[in-house]
């Protein structure tokens, strides 16, 4: 019977103050805010004022996002949040935190090869789309992260994008004014605090197993099981989609990492080692086969696994990093893995302007 390994990033059964005190405010410590659950889990939102879950919760409260973070399923340990393998905390009231990575989160991010000691800005959620009705692309990146343009106006970072048209700068203009990259009044020559350096820009993916389906009247789902464990109760919750969500990911393992080499750049999918594991049981990819990865078109993982520490609070740790040949011909072959491929590859200023739409999550050093 599948059961909630980890909620609001603690052991059920640890009753230490600070594990009391997540779960009282709802708030996930991997990125020090209110847990909302990473994914679509906003979906399964429950309002506390018709919950029996009212008197568990601080009053500020007024609804609160399951906060399941992985679940145990048989033998194995499934993390279905993505924040439980990267998460950044976010910026409040205009402010930029102070960003403490976890150590899981450092070893992942240096084992995917971005460099050390050089100030990274990193940018959430970042969509992009380019084309016509006939070869649009429209792709959401989980994270860009770049070095940092510091103290400079827009025109003078401009001048790496030659072929930029007036319009398209005035375009970027305006974005970068509506994501307040400069409060008050801007032109292009204003400096700013901080612009993205797109040289050689990281897409980072994160990639973790879903529930499965289940059944509201047993109180499988996912709402009623976390209720039920919130509450004392005996629980039973959903068990784990594993097949689906690689299926999702296959296409774009191959497309979006033709996207980040095309603009000079490199993808990283972050995932848990039991996905992984699962992967090479049900294809033929294997990551402890060598295929003499060359120069170009590499795929690149990183692995996460728990290692627990003789406690309650399980750790993760960098299992390795796996990258292999894409063995697909980025610039297209005519054959019919071309259909793995964007139609188009968008010119980076397509990048940098999907990019300014974002405000900096944070700013790392690794």
């Amino acid at each position: 019977m599948p059961t909630i390994n980890e909620v609001f990033g603690f052991s059920p059964n640890d009753e230490s103050g600070t594990a009391n005190e997540a779960r009282y405010n709802a708030l996930y410590p991997f990125t020090g805010s209110n847990c909302d659950g990473g994914g679509n889990r906003h979906q399964t939102r429950i309002n506390l004022q018709t919950s029996d879950l009212r008197s568990s919760f601080h009053p500020g409260l007024s609804s609160v996002v399951p906060g399941v973070c992985s679940i145990q399923h048989a033998d194995k340990t499934w993390i279905v949040c993505p924040r439980r393998l990267l998460g950044f905390a976010p910026i409040r009231d205009g402010v930029l935190p102070s960003q403490v990575l976890h150590e899981h989160e450092q070893q992942a991010l240096l084992a995917a090869g971005l460099p050390a000691g050089v100030e990274l800005g990193v940018w959430p959620e970042v969509y992009l789309n380019y084309g016509d009705d006939e070869s649009a692309i429209n792709y959401h990146f989980d994270f860009v992260v770049s070095r940092l343009h510091r103290g400079k106006s827009l025109n003078s970072i401009l001048t790496s994008y030659p072929e930029m048209a007036e319009d398209e700068k005035a375009m970027l203009l305006s974005v970068a004014k509506k994501s307040r990259y400069v409060t008050g009044r801007m032109n292009r020559d204003t400096e700013a605090e901080y612009y993205p350096d797109l040289d050689s820009p990281y897409i980072v993916e994160v990639m973790t197993a879903s529930t499965s389906g289940s059944d509201t009247n047993a109180g499988t789902d996912i709402a009623s099981s976390f209720t039920n464990l919130i509450l004392g109760k005996s629980h039973a919750c959903p068990g784990i989609n594993k097949r689906q969500v690689w299926g999702r990911m296959a296409t774009q393992l191959f497309a979006k990492s033709a996207l980040a080499e095309s603009w000079g750049g490199k993808t990283i999918w972050i995932v848990q080692d039991e996905l992984l594991s699962n992967i090479e049981l049900t294809t033929k990819m294997s990551t402890s086969t060598h295929s003499g990865v060359s120069a170009g078109n590499p795929i690149n993982f990183v692995s996460l696994g728990y290692q627990q520490n003789g406690g309650d609070a399980p750790l993760l740790r960098v299992n390795g990093l796996h990258t292999k040949e894409a063995r697909i011909d980025f610039d297209g072959s005519g054959n019919c893995v071309d259909i793995l491929l964007p139609k188009v590859y968008p010119p980076k200023q397509e990048l940098l302007k999907a990019v300014l739409r974002r405000r900096v999550a944070a700013i790392i050093r690794l």
